[in-house]
């Protein structure tokens, strides 16, 4: 049985990927309404950092930093680059 702190925090983690699907990146931090998701992934990044966080946890966060690099638009210069013949 999990924890109200686990649940809490896979809601948490829940809620960040769904933004994160939807608009393609992190919340904006100028932005109040999801501030507290955004405050939320640096503490668990600064965790992982210090080697506070179990090894499920960080493969969550690393599956979300996956997520956002897969989503990412690339530069125009690399479709430019991309788009030449070989003729």
């Amino acid at each position: 049985m999990q924890t109200k702190l686990e649940l809490k925090w896979l809601d948490n983690y829940n809620q960040l990927k769904q933004y994160i699907e939807l608009h393609r990146h992190l919340p904006d931090k100028k932005k109040v309404d999801n501030r507290g998701l955004l405050n939320w992934w640096k503490y668990n990044k600064r965790l992982i950092k210090q080697g506070k966080l179990d090894a499920e946890r960080t493969a969550l966060l690393q599956e979300l930093s996956a997520m956002r690099e897969l989503q990412k638009k690339p530069p125009l210069w690399v479709n430019q680059t991309l788009n030449f013949d070989f003729e």
